[in-house]
């Protein structure tokens, strides 16, 4: 049988690639050759000991692209050779439940689960299969970089659809790694006004901006008083500011109408959130937080501030919101190519991971790896 090399994950920086035998296509799957694989923050959490796994190793990957290699029984609408981009398997509901058919799939209580067997992606791999309902046809122009960045641009369509309109206003970014870049450039395309963005290490601050994700930026300190501005009238530099203040000061001392946080992890977030959000303002909260936050409810009733939470992303208004981001990508709305900076083929994962782990480091954004 042909063999094929796979990246497998024992725990912490324990990561070890083998060869087993390339999978077999069962009915409604398709076999694709993985091109593109990206490195999500939530691949890392198991990497930073963050989150603990009962299974003695497993598979990771789910920002992915490739080309198919082969078609299970009954796959109709797709052709070997074809390139294609991937939604996440884990996302899979049940396809039974109220959630479900409402289309609302990745709120299943037995999401990532599909006949009973557990689905996942494993986009860290020379080839993977996939049912074929998530398998999407790529236009010629889309790369499968680019491609492999959907998943993240289908997380800001789904927070972007839960919010009310942000067209002429003024919202918050909080963080400024991938999720961050590529919800910038999806509010702008939505046309937000005023797009500011907070992050902690000037490189990626300016890359935003370069990017088209930001309009301002803000290189964040919790302590230091908010510093002046610079004649271009971005608010960023080598000072490190107060970001509340520096978004007050940015929306002539109202407030986001939307702030979006990004980063999760452990810092105390939602609370700055809310600081820097305008009364009868939205709080979304994209970033997952691996350490209980402390809320001031009185500033949050006050100002009748909603705080509400987005998680992945599924359909809208009868339409796979991973569909809409590719969409928006193939009509050229959206930059994709500055988000992605770093690149590793299959053997040297670890570097890869090493990399978008110490971003101060090494100062990338999206890290792709590459098993052909």
């Amino acid at each position: 049988m042909p063999k094929m090399k796979t990246a497998y994950f024992y725990g912490g920086k324990d990561i070890r690639v083998v060869e087993e035998e390339i999978p077999t296509p069962g009915a409604g799957e398709v076999l694709f050759k993985v091109m593109s694989a990206g490195v999500c923050g939530s691949d890392l959490h198991n990497y930073r000991g963050y989150r603990v796994r009962d299974d003695v190793r497993w598979q990771q990957g789910h920002e992915l692209s490739g080309v198919i290699a082969g078609l299970g029984e009954g796959v109709t609408g797709l052709e070997i050779g074809q390139r294609v981009a991937i939604e996440a398997e884990h996302l899979l509901g049940c396809g039974e439940c109220r959630l479900c058919r409402d289309g609302q799939y990745h709120l299943c209580a037995d999401r990532g689960v599909r006949h009973g067997v557990r689905q996942g992606s494993h986009g860290f791999s020379q080839y993977d299969v996939c049912i074929s309902e998530n398998v999407t046809a790529l236009p010629n122009n889309v790369s499968f970089d680019a491609a492999a960045l959907v998943d993240c641009y289908a997380c800001g369509v789904h927070a972007i659809n839960r919010v009310p309109d942000v067209a002429g206003k003024s919202v918050v970014i909080i963080g400024a790694g991938a999720i961050a870049l590529t919800l910038g450039q999806l509010l702008k395309a939505n046309g937000a006004s005023q797009v500011i963005l907070i992050g902690t290490r000037e490189q990626s601050v300016g890359l935003a901006i370069g990017a088209g994700s930001a309009d301002v930026g803000v290189l964040g300190s919790r302590s230091e008083p908010l510093a002046g501005t610079q004649d271009s009238g971005f608010h960023y530099g080598s000072v490190a500011q107060n970001p509340v203040k520096a978004v007050l000061a940015a929306t002539g001392g109202e407030g986001a109408a939307v702030t979006f946080e990004t980063v999760g992890g452990q810092s105390q977030l939602i609370q700055e959130s809310v600081a820097m959000t305008r009364r009868g303002g939205v709080v979304s909260v994209l970033g997952l937080f691996t350490k209980p936050q402390t809320i001031d409810p009185v500033m949050a009733m006050e100002r009748e501030v909603t705080i509400q939470w987005s998680n992945s992303f599924s359909s809208w208004n009868g339409e796979r919101e991973f569909v809409t981001a590719l969409g928006l990508l193939t009509a050229g709305k959206l930059n994709p190519d500055p988000i992605i900076t770093h690149h590793f083929g299959l053997d040297d994962i670890a570097e890869a991971f090493a990399a978008a782990d110490d971003k101060r480091i090494s100062g990338a954004v999206r890290v792709m790896v590459h098993g052909f």
